[in-house]
């Protein structure tokens, strides 16, 4: 039996997020002699609850081994706690996850800045803007942004890394492989080429509303610190704040208007004390001695300007005659910095196959420039 079957197995009956496998280790040696004390010995512990015990009986190693395989097959690699792969800053979490299915390549957020940044969904344009400004200046700075990848701030906190060139990670509330925003699954797809997309959920678990406060936690708990762009009053995104604060990390929140729906939630965790972020600026500088970071010697670059954060430099110039539709529409979509396939068939709507003979027709009339990775921009 792989030993990553049995995390399986223990995660299936005790559920995700649970607290309570610290607690069996600290009576039994290994999953597998847990697993072997059997009915009796659970009830004897007294901590377990009848929906936890039916959980673990009715689900077989067998049936944890034959999961474990089928998302191998999915092409998702499986982490547990006992893996050195494993992060340490999750290990350390009391409800830490018992495994992890990853598709992409975990950054080492052990050694590296990593940022989370969370808000509403319905976010408003300013909130997405300064979202993907600061996004984009942290991971050009080293950083890896973490994020949820929902609509709203999460998405625009995932494009400006990835636009950045930088690394990302999406944890998600449901099966890597769910059927989960169907319209940012290109985003995804270009998180997981430089970064990863992870889920404590199996293949086959579909997004529930349940799911994604249980969740945060993992969000909160790869970061530093939490970065809290816009949030209302009650929100998901202060739930990930509370998580933080409770694993010990440190929250950052974005300043708004007093009269909008959207700020209230990040004005309250600045009336509690929480540090306020108007640029990426007031993060990296809190973090220079810790890690070795690139802090731009123009703090003007960080400086977030809602309107032009992400205003392509091409639209102060004439679009070229004579570019085919598919040209015109890759052409709209570039700017001066490179940009993976999967990104810019998300931004014109195109196919990987149309994407690509558009790329060559504007190199080929000098218009755009390739890159390694095959990421594309402007010349």
């Amino acid at each position: 039996m792989d030993d990553r079957a049995w995390w399986i197995w223990l995660q299936h009956g005790l559920a995700a997020g649970s607290s309570k496998p610290k607690r069996i280790f600290a009576s039994y040696a290994s999953i597998e002699d847990f697993y072997r004390a059997g009915e009796e010995g659970w009830r004897l512990e007294s901590y377990f609850t009848e929906r936890e015990i039916q959980r673990m009986a009715s689900f077989t190693p067998e049936q944890a081994q034959a999961q474990l395989a089928y998302a191998e097959k999915l092409g998702q690699r499986i982490l547990t706690p006992e893996m050195n792969t494993y992060p340490q800053c999750l290990r350390e979490l009391r409800n830490y996850p018992c495994v992890l299915y990853m598709q992409g390549t975990l950054p080492p957020v052990d050694f590296m800045l990593s940022i989370a940044m969370v808000g509403t969904r319905r976010a408003t344009k300013s909130g997405c803007s300064i979202a993907h400004a600061m996004s984009y200046e942290l991971a050009k700075a080293g950083a890896v942004v973490v994020s949820g990848g929902a609509l709203g701030i999460d998405t625009q906190a995932h494009r400006g890394a990835v636009e950045a060139g930088g690394r990302s990670i999406c944890v998600l509330g449901c099966g890597i492989d769910a059927d989960y925003l169907l319209s940012n699954a290109s985003l995804r797809k270009a998180v997981a080429l430089d970064g990863a997309l992870i889920s404590e959920y199996p293949p086959g678990t579909q997004a529930m509303a349940s799911n994604f406060p249980i969740r945060n936690r993992i969000i909160s708990g790869l970061c530093d610190a939490t970065v809290v762009v816009e949030a209302a009053g009650k929100s998901g995104s202060l739930i990930t704040a509370n998580d933080a604060i409770d694993q010990g990390r440190d929250v950052f929140a974005v300043p708004g208007n007093v009269q909008s729906t959207m700020s209230r939630g990040t004005n309250q965790l600045i009336q509690e004390g929480c540090a306020p972020a108007t640029c990426a600026l007031d993060i990296l500088h809190a973090y220079e001695t810790k890690y070795r970071i690139l802090i731009p010697d123009d703090p003007g670059s960080n400086v977030i300007f809602p309107e032009a954060a992400s205003k392509p430099a091409k639209q102060l110039a004439k679009k070229p005659e004579g570019l085919s539709q598919a040209a015109a529409q890759l052409y709209d979509s570039l700017t001066g910095e490179p940009q993976p396939v999967d990104v810019l068939c998300g931004r014109t709507g195109l196919q990987a196959a149309r994407v690509l003979a558009a790329a060559t027709e504007l190199e080929l009339r000098g218009i755009a420039q390739a890159s390694a990775g095959q990421r594309y921009a402007l010349r």
